[in-house]
């Protein structure tokens, strides 16, 4: 499951009476549509509070495009464009360097592309909703020997908690307000990878990305955009019509481009209180240079009884200009037998993933651990402190909103998050009338045609 604004926190903060009603009108682009006035009691939990929002929601097509304003309770002191990136594990994202086998270069790309599910192996978050022109910089630290990490994570709520989901949680767990900042230098064989984003379009919800390590000459790039709905029972989040995947490329091995697909999610247990992911259908990633392609297939889970697996898939050899662009309808019975299949690999995507080459190009072609999420714990961001940013950096935007959440303020911070959303109406309407387009600032305005974006020469960059 990728993209942004689809988490929910079903955890409830406190019984605090908020401001009782959602926000009736939204900026669509340079439009303005009306919604269903909700009302909240201030004695509801966050999740029967959503779910009575989301049960008038069956039946909506793409329940994102509607931009609901949700009131400062229901929601985590977190900037989404901050939450929602696919860093949780950078040192998987710059081992994909290392192999000299390019089979093994598809084996490590495949491991980070499993690191990137960390966030769905805890609780469901719903951070800020981007506004338009937002932007978000950063950086981690990886040691130079790759899988070494030099971060540490921060988690959520209790500073003391040793579960599992404690452990693998995302920084939805650390507040705006109280991850520690700063910028150090790389040093000592230390790796920088870097993150830069901007919401370039608020109706559909569209943010552009870029992550890259200039010291190993590796870059991902992509379009977030969701499409989701619900029905009563789940909520079900895929790619929207601006998504084309994540583009990968590895620029000290001859430009090799990976192009990878989000899965599907589908959010159930709304009927129990417990809110859990659960990955759907088939994903894939392709390298037209190696001719080497990769499909994740996801099982679904039992209701009752313990599941043995819930992700398998294979890693083949196969012809660009015949099988090309057929791979992405793919599932596993669907690979022609004239591809030769080089690795297998299954196992629980939110526990270990097995794989084992089958090429006979290996001399140990014995089944061994591929990732082992269970283990694997969120990285520490690097962050300018926040009179260090620009006026639409997501902290510096959102940061009064969290503070008076973290208060427990909630009246307040829904106060001052309406006020931020009503000056982007007011912007909106601006542009409307004197007949204006909207132009990132950190991105070539043609980022949409292809999926993969790319930063101005001399985009304002904040890192």
């Amino acid at each position: 499951m990728m993209g942004k604004d689809k988490g929910i926190d079903t955890t409830p903060r406190n019984s605090m009476s908020a401001d009782s009603e959602i926000q009736r009108q939204k900026i669509v682009g340079d439009a303005v549509e009306h919604t269903e006035e909700v009302h909240i009691d201030g004695d509801q939990s966050k999740f029967s509070a959503i779910l009575g929002i989301l049960r008038k929601l069956i039946g909506v097509a793409d329940v994102i495009n509607l931009r609901v304003s949700l009131p400062s309770q229901l929601l985590d002191p977190i900037p989404n464009l901050e939450y929602w990136n696919y860093m949780d594990s950078p040192e998987h994202f710059v081992a994909i360097t290392e192999p000299d086998d390019e089979v093994e270069r598809m084996l490590a790309m495949l491991a980070w592309w499993f690191s990137k599910l960390l966030k769905h192996t805890g609780k469901v978050h719903k951070p800020f909703n981007s506004v338009l022109g937002e932007q978000f910089f950063c950086k981690w630290e990886v040691g130079g020997s790759g899988l070494t990490p030099t971060a540490t994570q921060t988690t959520t709520g209790n500073a003391n908690a040793n579960s599992s989901d404690a452990k693998r949680e995302d920084t939805a767990a650390s507040s705006i307000t109280n991850v520690s900042a700063g910028n150090s230098s790389s040093g000592g064989g230390k790796l920088n990878v870097e993150y830069i984003t901007e919401q370039v379009s608020h109706h559909p919800p569209v943010s552009a990305f870029v992550y890259r390590c200039k010291e190993r000459g590796i870059e991902a790039v992509g379009m977030d955009h969701i499409a989701a709905k619900f029905t009563g029972l789940s909520a079900t989040v895929a790619t929207g019509s601006e998504c084309h995947g994540i583009f990968v490329t590895l620029k000290q091995r001859n430009d090799e481009m990976y192009k990878s697909t989000h899965p599907v999610g589908s959010i159930v247990g709304w009927m129990r209180g417990t809110l859990k992911v659960q990955l759907i259908e088939s994903s894939y990633i392709v390298c037209a240079k190696t001719g080497l392609a990769a499909i994740i297939e996801f099982k679904e889970e039992r209701w009752f009884g313990k599941n043995k697996g819930n992700v398998t898939g294979k890693v083949f050899r196969y012809d660009d200009k015949a099988h090309g662009d057929k791979i992405a309808g793919w599932r596993l019975k669907d690979i022609p037998k004239t591809c030769t299949t080089v690795a297998t690999f299954g196992g629980n995507w939110d526990q270990k993933v097995m794989v084992q080459r089958v090429d006979g190009a290996s001399k140990d072609d014995a089944e061994r651990l591929l990732i082992d999420m269970t283990v694997l714990q969120a990285a520490e961001k690097q962050v300018k402190p926040v009179e260090e940013q620009g006026e639409m950096e997501s902290r510096r935007i959102w940061g009064p909103v969290a503070s008076k959440m973290l208060e427990g303020k909630f009246s307040e911070a829904t106060r001052i998050k309406r006020g931020i959303e009503d000056k982007q109406r007011a912007l909106a309407a601006a542009r409307k009338e004197r007949g204006e387009a909207v132009v990132p600032a950190l991105f070539k305005p043609d980022y949409a045609s292809n999926g993969k974006p790319e930063l101005l020469d001399n985009a304002p960059i904040n890192i």
